[in-house]
């Protein structure tokens, strides 16, 4: 059983450090301990409380997602540690993205109308209302939380700065500093790729519905990415897709269900139906047959009466045996057609 990843990495990752001793080689020791405890956890992805009224799902991509990274949690001068903060949930201890955020990544993009405008294939639309209804007006959003997972959530990384305390002579002679002495691997935590949210909001109709939010959303967030290092391929996201809770999708299967009877029921009519036309088709072709003054005009009929396939009832083809009979010197294949229809 997982135990809560926000307890150990905000409560029990400080215990067991000698703080007399920071520099010890056996805070090092118990800091990576407690980092290779936290990133092994396998948790329970249970269905959080669905809220709002609309809701999607998206996927992390390569290289991962940084959350809460401004939030303090760095001891100094031990190496091997977590440098940057990351945000849980309290209750269930998963990693979360903060619902305000979410809204400061979406609000963010209305600073560039066009890109609105393109987005809603919709160039006169007045961006600054349309601002200002979702953000400033009622629309709610929501945390984000873990949909689906297998395995395991959190991984860590590095970033590597240099001191560039060592100089070196460049081709003139001249003293600059080594970009690539005294390397600082940094660690950090991470969400790892092909990590599943559900993004939830509030929303309301008014000068787009409520559903093309949702798809303006999902580019957005598709676009610009969310938490941390963005600018450096962290927190972007693939494969958005509306998102249903186990009751929607009961409910969902049940609509397709009875959407596929009524279709068969449909088809099985439209059949009957056709049957009957061809039927009412012949019988009133057939009434007319001996009227008929030439061959060609009678087999025409025939042809009109049953199509192709002709299955004549035994009343149409004792008619159609008289109308031949009727006739005079028919040639083979005239012979053929006849026989066609009096099998």
């Amino acid at each position: 059983m997982s135990a809560n990843i926000g307890w150990l990495f905000y409560k029990d990752y400080f215990k067991d450090i000698d703080y007399k001793d920071l520099d010890s080689p056996r805070n090092e020791a118990i800091v990576n301990k407690k980092i290779e405890n936290i990133i092994t956890q396998t948790p329970r992805i249970e269905e959080a409380e669905v809220l709002g009224s609309i809701h999607f799902s998206a996927t992390t991509t390569y290289p991962g997602l940084l959350l809460g990274s401004g939030n303090t949690h760095e001891l100094p001068s031990i190496k091997g540690q977590a440098i940057l903060g990351f945000h849980f949930d309290y209750t269930s201890g998963l990693p979360v993205i903060q619902g305000s955020s979410i809204k400061g990544v979406l609000r963010s993009a209305f600073k560039h109308e066009r890109y609105i405008q393109e987005l809603l294939s919709n160039e006169t639309i007045d961006i600054s209302t349309l601002e200002s209804e979702i953000f400033d007006n009622g629309d709610t959003f929501f945390d984000a939380t873990i949909s689906k997972a297998d395995g395991k959530i959190l991984g860590d990384d590095y970033i590597t700065p240099h001191k560039n305390h060592k100089k070196t002579k460049d081709k003139n002679g001249d003293l600059i500093a080594d970009e690539f002495c005294d390397p600082h691997p940094l660690r950090f935590m991470k969400v790892l790729p092909d990590i599943t949210f559900r993004f939830d909001f509030e929303l309301s109709d008014g000068l787009i519905t409520k559903e093309k939010k949702s798809k303006l959303f999902q580019h957005i967030l598709e676009d610009l990415g969310l938490g941390a290092k963005t600018n450096v391929g962290y927190g972007k996201f693939e494969a958005f897709k509306p998102y249903q809770t186990e009751d929607e999708k009961v409910q969902t299967a049940k609509e397709l269900e009875l959407k596929k009877a009524l279709a068969k029921t449909k088809r099985l009519q439209d059949i009957e139906d056709a049957k009957k036309e061809k039927a009412q088709k012949a019988e009133k072709g057939i009434s007319s047959l001996l009227e008929c003054k030439t061959l060609t005009d009678g087999f025409k009929l025939l042809k009109d009466s049953f199509g192709q396939v002709p299955k004549p009832t035994q009343e149409q083809k004792a008619i159609i045996e008289q109308y031949y009979k009727k006739q005079n010197k028919l040639s083979k294949s005239d012979e053929k057609v006849f026989k066609k229809y009096l099998k």
